[in-house]
C-alpha cells in the first residue's frame, strides 16, 4: 500500500510539474503575452530572410539561452520559433504596433521595450547587446 501511495504521489508530482513548465499554447495575437519572459528578435522584409532563418537555426541554443523568439516577415510568410499558434492578425498588430520598417531587425527586451535596431542581420552583436543587459546578467548569475 505505501509503494502504491508513493507512485500515485510521484506521477501526482511530474504531472503537476510538467504543466507548470510548458510553454504558452494559447493563441498569440501580440508580443505582449511574451512580456518577461521572452527577448524576440523581429525580422521585417529583409531580401535574405531565408538566410536569417538559417542562421537563427546554427545558434539555436544561444538563442534559447537568451530567452529569444524570433519573428521573421516576409512578403510571402512569417518564420518563426515561436512553438504555439498565432493569430491571423498577428503580423498587422506587430507590425503597427512597433511601427517596423521594411529592411529593419529590431531586438525587443523582456520588458518590451525596443532595445537594438539594426540594418543587416548581426546576431553576434545582438548577443553582445543582451548580455550587457541587466537583467542578462542577472540570469548569468544565477
Amino acid at each position: 500500500m505505501k509503494i502504491m501511495m508513493r507512485f500515485i504521489a510521484l506521477a501526482l508530482v511530474m504531472i503537476l510539474s510538467g504543466s507548470l513548465y510548458a510553454e504558452p499554447t494559447a493563441t498569440l495575437s501580440s508580443l505582449t503575452s511574451l512580456q518577461w519572459y521572452n527577448r524576440i528578435i523581429l525580422v521585417n522584409e529583409l531580401p535574405e530572410s531565408q538566410n536569417v532563418k538559417a542562421v537563427f537555426e546554427q545558434h539555436k541554443t544561444q538563442l534559447q539561452q537568451r530567452d529569444i523568439v524570433w519573428f521573421i516577415f516576409d512578403e510571402q510568410q512569417l518564420l518563426t520559433n515561436y512553438s504555439g499558434t498565432l493569430s491571423a492578425d498577428f503580423v498587422a498588430r506587430t507590425k503597427e504596433q512597433y511601427q517596423l520598417i521594411p529592411g529593419k531587425i529590431m531586438l525587443i527586451g523582456k520588458d518590451g521595450g525596443v532595445k537594438f535596431l539594426l540594418d543587416r542581420m548581426d546576431l553576434e552583436a545582438i548577443f553582445t547587446e543582451i548580455d550587457a543587459m541587466p537583467m542578462r546578467q542577472h540570469e548569468m548569475l544565477h
